[in-house]
């Protein structure tokens, strides 16, 4: 290749030195392609006047035989166009060599390009040089060269493709999600969209015990748990930090499957600096909140991981709010406590038996659905189950407590530790309930000593 690029440096000093002598703009640009010859895989010059171009380097076989030493521009043009160009490529480049636009499009430039992938070679860029002007000043040939741009289109892809993408994890970036969520936010979304929301618990205390190489091991485990679950349906972020968004599509009957997936993996990895995994999670579904914006399904997801937090450390007994002796008074007196929203048909555990959590509230519906749930998965005794879902219907619950009643209680046989127990559930009127805002708190107490 050495001795054709010598070959073609001569030709171009003679080429200048005989016939264009005088013009010292020709012999600039002629200059710069003769520096570039390495880079170039073709050359031509290309006569404006006669249409008709001729051979000045040429490294691949393939267009030597379909160009030739000389010939017609336009009709040998189209002809290695559509031989060697991908096809959603050949109009732009037969646009590119139309001669009767070539002067006006290279007015007062040094030069112009347009890039292409080619079959079997990949990325090339096509540049046409101004050449010589006649005396009247119009321009009457040009040259044009090809060379091979792979090298810069990879590099430029890796760049995009590492301005959103997380480092650690290779999940997708805040940037990303950002984008996204506009382009989510502009276009009508589909019923079966899932909005999850997902935080690393006790990040903070690992990165501060073990350092941050073991808190990177968290990061990255949740990270590989979210894409073993989620990735086949749909994307998956992190936002920064122990923050991780997924968004994806499946059906609502499918859907308990998939949580009960991503939670398995959790319970079952092992680092090697970290023994184990925690989160918490939210999660909203599309049928779920049919006029809201992605927007607001992201808020109500965020909202239900925080509330899964919240009873993640209260179960740890980590005082979040200054209240531990009140939580470990409620602990012992309760089975279980809720913060109950009827408006809003949700509920936040305050306390509850882990055995219990784990076993059902790990994936956690609307309050109406949940009630249903809890008594299908047999936690109520058989003959008072009709009893404990018309003390707990939505309905009878919002006529009685917006009636100004402060206080209601029921008896049931509820299961505690396999067994059957008497239990009384009393549930509180909150001081700020309102019609908007119609707050209760639920206390599930065993007729037995703590």
């Amino acid at each position: 290749m050495s001795a054709s690029y010598g070959t073609m440096d001569n030709f171009i000093k003679q080429h200048m030195d005989t016939l264009h002598e005088r013009d010292e703009e020709f012999k600039e640009q002629m200059a710069i392609i003769n520096s570039m010859a390495q880079f170039y895989i073709y050359i031509y010059s290309f006569d404006l006047v006669t249409e008709m171009y001729k051979e000045i380097f040429v490294a691949t076989n393939q267009v030597r035989t379909i160009m030739g030493p000389t010939g017609n521009v336009p009709l040998s043009v189209k002809d290695m166009c559509h031989m060697l160009l991908k096809p959603e490529y050949i109009g732009g480049m037969l646009k590119f060599t139309d001669l009767s636009t070539m002067e006006e499009r290279l007015h007062n430039k040094r030069y112009i390009t347009y890039q292409y992938e080619a079959h079997n070679v990949g990325w090339l860029e096509a540049i046409l040089f101004p050449g010589l002007m006649d005396e009247a000043g119009n321009m009457v040939n040009v040259i044009f060269a090809v060379r091979d741009i792979n090298y810069e289109k990879n590099k430029e892809t890796q760049l995009i493709y590492n301005s959103y993408v997380d480092d650690l994890t290779q999940l997708y970036n805040r940037k990303m999600y950002n984008e996204n969520m506009l382009d989510y936010s502009k276009s009508k979304m589909q019923s079966n969209l899932v909005f999850i929301s997902v935080d690393v618990n006790g990040l903070k205390i690992v990165n501060d015990s073990l350092g941050h190489d073991a808190g990177d091991e968290m990061i990255v485990g949740v990270a590989d748990c979210l894409k073993k679950a989620f990735d086949p349906y749909g994307r998956i972020y992190r936002l920064g930090g122990d923050e991780f968004v997924a968004v994806i599509y499946i059906s609502p009957a499918n859907l308990p499957r998939l949580i009960g997936q991503f939670n398995d993996s959790v319970a079952n990895w092992h680092g090697r600096l970290v023994d184990s995994l925690s989160i918490s999670m939210g999660y909203v579904t599309k049928s779920e909140c049919c006029d809201k914006t992605i927007f607001e399904m992201a808020r109500v997801a965020d909202e239900r991981m925080y509330r899964d937090k919240e009873q993640y450390y209260a179960l740890k007994g980590v005082d979040r709010t200054g209240r531990q002796s009140a939580h470990n008074a409620l602990s012992c007196m309760y089975e279980k406590v809720l913060k109950l929203n009827l408006k809003a048909n949700s509920y936040q555990i305050i306390h509850i038996d882990e055995n219990e959590f784990n076993d059902f509230n790990n994936m956690r519906y609307t309050l109406s659905v949940d009630i249903k749930r809890y008594a299908e998965a047999g936690y109520i005794h058989p003959d008072d189950k009709k009893k404990y879902l018309g003390a707990m219907d939505m309905d009878f619950l919002r006529d009685y407590f917006g009636s100004n009643n402060q206080y209601f209680i029921f008896y049931y046989r509820r299961k505690v530790n396999g067994r059957y127990m008497d239990v009384t559930t009393e549930m509180v009127r909150a001081d700020d309930y309102t019609a908007d805002n119609q707050t209760l708190f639920l206390f599930v107490k065993r007729h037995i000593s703590c």
